[in-house]
């Protein structure tokens, strides 16, 4: 049952799992340290780890309110971007919060897209063994995705977040009103992930976001509240089911196998992350439909919907075949040297735990779409 805050009246509460919980709704920012001072009354120092640009826009509004509540909190701002996102900026941000003395009465703020999230929530998952996190996301991809059920990690050279740990936020504020912020780009990129909830999960979500595409890319608040909502509370249940991702929990993969794959390889064109899930989407469900499991009309469906919010589909032509396959071939779904993907059988609909693809078709259909 849809919970409300007891601080930000405002606020629909999707609980997750323990005493995780996500806050969604308009407004709810600059309420944030009103609500902290509530909710950790015994942390001493709120460390908020940002990117230079979002706490350009919104580092002293929330550097503010922690002052006018009498909290503590000090701030670390990385470089934006994907590269920050690593074990040199994460040491960076635990020799800053060391340099502060900050102990285990500490709670660590990410203020940012996915990126600072996931290193923040990485650096709070080890920091003295372990201190609470709080994220406020600030794109939609974070949002509706990264933000919620506590997957924390860095890349490192070999592939995207194959270093982290599973620690969840004691809260997540979810508030619209900070993606007016954002590029098209950027916003099509984050609401790649929510059409991914509605083909595994959530048919209604996917079939709203068919019919509403100029509202939602217009960000209708109504329109881009709904889609939000039904998104983070799809992944809520999710989570619910499976934190640690022993089962239910790996068809939120469902694009990351070839997704992960491209992003990782060097492109003519600047992809982001959501944009390298929806070319996954498509070629992993083609591949679906050869096998068996899901209709073309329904490839087709998923296809047209991902276009029509004007993201790739394509794989870029210059990408080659055998380093497509090195980079799928330690994806984190591997088991027994096996590369294993999300199987949806039908829109809203998918098995409970990944299956095995064999490399030959893989190869073979790869080698069909790239011709090299």
């Amino acid at each position: 049952m849809e919970k409300k805050s007891s601080v930000l009246v405002s606020a629909r509460v999707i609980p997750v799992v323990g005493q995780s919980s996500v806050l969604v709704g308009p407004g709810l920012f600059r309420e944030i340290p009103q609500d902290l001072k509530k909710r950790f009354p015994k942390v001493s120092t709120f460390a908020v780890v940002s990117d230079e640009t979002v706490f350009g826009l919104y580092g002293k509004i929330i550097m503010a309110g922690m002052a006018k509540q009498g909290l503590k909190a000090i701030s670390y701002q990385v470089k934006p971007g994907e590269k920050s996102k690593c074990r040199k900026v994460k040491a960076e941000v635990e020799d800053f919060m060391l340099s502060n003395r900050c102990l285990r009465d500490t709670c660590v703020v990410a203020l940012g897209g996915g990126v600072v999230g996931d290193l923040a929530g990485f650096v709070a998952a080890t920091y003295l063994r372990g201190v609470p996190v709080v994220q406020i996301p600030t794109s939609v991809m974070a949002m509706v995705d990264s933000s919620v059920g506590g997957k924390t990690a860095i890349n490192v050279p070999f592939g995207k977040n194959l270093i982290g740990a599973f620690h969840q936020p004691r809260v997540v504020y979810a508030d619209m009103l900070l993606l007016k912020s954002l590029s098209p780009k950027q916003v099509r990129e984050g609401l790649a992930e929510a059409i991914k909830m509605g083909c595994i999960r959530k048919k209604p979500l996917f079939e709203y976001m068919q019919k509403n595409v100029k509202k939602i890319m217009n960000q209708d608040p109504l329109a881009l509240a709904e889609v939000i909502y039904s998104a983070i509370k799809g992944k809520a249940d999710v989570v619910a089911l499976d934190e640690k991702e022993k089962g239910v929990r790996s068809t939120l993969n469902m694009g990351h196998t070839i997704g992960h794959a491209v992003e990782a390889l060097e492109k003519k064109e600047v992809l982001y992350h959501g944009e390298c899930v929806a070319i996954g989407m498509v070629h992993e469900m083609a591949l679906l439909a050869k096998m068996g499991h899901l209709d073309n009309a329904d490839v087709e469906a998923i296809t047209a919907c991902l276009k029509a919010y004007g993201l790739p589909t394509d794989i870029p032509p210059e990408l080659k075949v055998e380093d497509m396959m090195h980079k799928m071939r330690i994806d984190k779904k591997n088991k027994n040297g096996k590369i294993r993907m999300t199987c949806v059988k039908s829109i809203g609909s998918s098995l409970p735990d990944p299956i095995v693809v064999e490399e030959k078709l893989v190869i073979d259909y790869l080698t069909s779409v790239l011709k090299n």
